[in-house]
């Protein structure tokens, strides 16, 4: 797999102080956000959705190794590369960093459940794919999701969020069902890197044409938890049924 990583070159430490820091590759493009906000880059389609490709693949080698969350997203050399692992853990880990303990990172990019501290949950490869949807939202909007660059009112935001307040997708875009399925609620609704890789991969760059497997994939989940809830509610009944009765009719 071509690397998606930034390489570090080196260690140093602050100049009368005790912190050491990472000497990383410099980045010739800057910050993911900073290339989406300069309106003097011409962002073509072929181009969004290289970057899309590119972004999954690194979080799947991410979760392949199992681990998860990375800060910040460079590009150099019209590639994207991820950086900034302060933060990221083993999925694996149980500990106060990898829960809801708090809230920290930015809201917008937020798995809804890591919002709400009145219900305990782990930092999982699904609150990577959540943040994944917003990030392919920005990439294809090249705006600032909710605005949240320039308001203020972050806790509104953050209860919104957690009604269930989801970005607009943006018409003439195949992205748009990838986006859908990223946002869910639920962890388990949402899909995999796997699910999400294969589904990009389809994508044609050139003639913007797309299989729709995951939309598929969805109404599959649909289906079947609708013959759950059915089958759950016949048992119920049949539970309640009285058997007595049942023998009473039958002899009669």
């Amino acid at each position: 797999m071509k690397r998606m990583v930034d390489v570090i070159i080196g260690i140093t430490k602050l100049k009368d102080g005790e912190k050491y820091l990472l000497v990383l590759e410099f980045a010739d493009g800057g910050t993911l956000r900073d290339y989406l906000r300069n309106d003097i880059i011409t962002f073509k389609w072929k181009n969004q959705l290289k970057f899309v490709k590119e972004i999954t693949s690194a979080i799947l080698w991410l979760h392949d190794d199992r681990r998860i969350h990375s800060d910040n997203i460079l590009i150099h050399k019209d590639t994207i590369e991820l950086a900034d692992f302060g933060r990221s853990c083993e999925s694996r880990l149980t500990g106060s960093d990898c829960t809801n303990t708090e809230v920290w990172g930015v809201i917008p990019y937020m798995d809804p459940k890591m919002l709400d501290q009145k219900v305990p949950y782990k930092l999982n490869e699904k609150c990577d794919i959540y943040s994944l949807g917003v990030l392919f939202w920005e990439l294809t909007s090249r705006s600032s999701p909710f605005n949240y660059e320039t308001r203020n009112d972050h806790t509104s935001l953050m209860l919104d969020i957690l009604n269930g307040l989801r970005e607009q997708t943006i018409p003439n875009t195949n992205l748009w069902f990838i986006l859908i399925e990223c946002w869910e609620y639920e962890p388990d609704k949402r899909p995999d890197i796997h699910e999400i890789n294969l589904e990009l991969n389809s994508i044609d760059s050139e003639n913007d044409n797309v299989h729709v497997s995951i939309i598929f994939y969805s109404e599959e989940k649909k289906i079947n938890e609708q013959i759950e809830s059915e089958y759950s509610d016949l048992s119920n009944r049949e539970k309640d049924c009285d058997l007595n009765a049942i023998m009473t009719f039958q002899d009669s």
